[in-house]
């Protein structure tokens, strides 16, 4: 029996109340076998002493106990929180010594400037003619035709948008200095489905998901834990197969950091068409496609996941056979408690 999770789903409460209705029962239970194998009559005062005993002495002993095994657990998930920030300021650190921070900079000043140049040029043209096409009063369009151009036009607006949100947050995920902590990935998981659901209607895809309770508890910021799913599963529906079949899933425990943390993997799997190892490891490269011609993305969404996890304490990566779907993954610390409503001693806040 997992006592963990039982002691987190009644809380500290709730499970000491457990405890003593529980040594309240065999108390009876066993004055009661007394009294019927030896033949005795019964005595007030014992089931008295049953129910007032265990008031007096589980109940203390219990609460005592839970709360300190609670305490332990914050502490130390924590302790983890705390060490994952350390390593992401001494990556930055590390790199502003050696002036590869300056060099990224620049890199990244440069692809933005061609990403605005390029892919925010091609649907502007596109908006530009079609509006000019609906505003030129010599031209008669049928109805037909001009619904089209508007239906084009409001499509076009909205990858524009997309691609503006995209550039946004890469900027924000290099600046900002979030505080991580214990997130619900069921939770995660939920809101990126509901923001993708209009394109798992659209293409009719199958999205397998495991129970909300079965998933691990790791340390992260939910918002941009949630950002990897939408981009793992957009691609997932962009390249899988007809329909697109996208399997979520995790696997806890998968190995042990450098900084002795345990780490779980989350993956994304699709029934595509695989990507060819030479093509694999430009993958998470800034601002790259790997099919042009197929992704209607604008290679920003795997840069972003790698921005994200390198902030997190995180490792990502793909793994792929042509012809035998892709499983793209990343991995972040375990919390030891996973947050709920249960009562918990409050730790002195600190800024990091």
């Amino acid at each position: 029996m997992n006592w963990s999770k039982w002691l987190h789903t009644f809380g500290l409460e709730g499970s000491t109340a457990l405890l003593t209705i529980a040594t309240i029962g065999l108390s009876m239970f066993l004055i009661v076998s007394m009294q019927f194998l030896g033949g005795y009559s019964p005595q007030p005062l014992l089931y008295l002493a049953a129910v007032l005993l265990p008031l007096l002495t589980v109940t203390p002993l219990a609460y005592l106990l839970i709360e300190l095994y609670f305490r332990n657990e914050a502490l130390e998930t924590e302790l983890v929180r705390k060490d994952t920030q350390i390593q992401s300021l001494e990556k930055q650190i590390h790199a502003a010594a050696n002036g590869s921070e300056k060099e990224q900079l620049i890199r990244d000043l440069n692809s933005f400037a061609q990403t605005v140049a390029h892919d925010l040029k091609t649907p502007l043209t596109t908006i530009t003619g079609f509006a000019t096409m609906l505003a030129d009063q010599k031209v008669q369009l049928p109805v037909e035709q001009q619904r089209e151009a508007l239906q084009m036009i409001v499509k076009t607006s909205l990858k524009m948008n997309n691609i503006l949100q995209e550039l946004m947050l890469l900027s924000a995920v290099r600046q900002a200095n979030v505080r991580i902590g214990p997130i619900q990935m069921s939770h995660v998981v939920n809101q990126a489905r509901q923001r993708l659901w209009g394109v798992l209607s659209e293409s009719n895809a199958q999205l397998v998901i495991p129970e909300a309770s079965a998933w691990p508890r790791v340390i992260g910021y939910a918002a941009w834990v949630e950002e990897i799913w939408i981009n793992y599963i957009s691609n997932a529906i962009k390249y899988g197969g007809t329909p697109p079949r996208v399997e979520l899933g995790f696997d806890a425990d998968y190995k042990i950091s450098s900084a002795g943390h345990r780490m779980a993997r989350f993956w994304v799997r699709d029934n595509g068409k695989g990507i060819a190892p030479e093509d694999q490891v430009h993958l998470f490269t800034q601002f790259t496609r790997l099919d042009q011609i197929r992704a209607e993305g604008h290679g920003l969404g795997l840069s972003i996941v790698a921005r994200i996890l390198e902030k997190l304490g995180g490792e990502y990566g793909v793994e792929s056979q042509p012809g035998h779907g892709s499983l793209f993954y990343f991995t972040l610390p375990m919390a030891v408690k996973e947050p709920t409503t249960r009562r918990v001693p409050k730790a002195k806040k600190e800024s990091v």
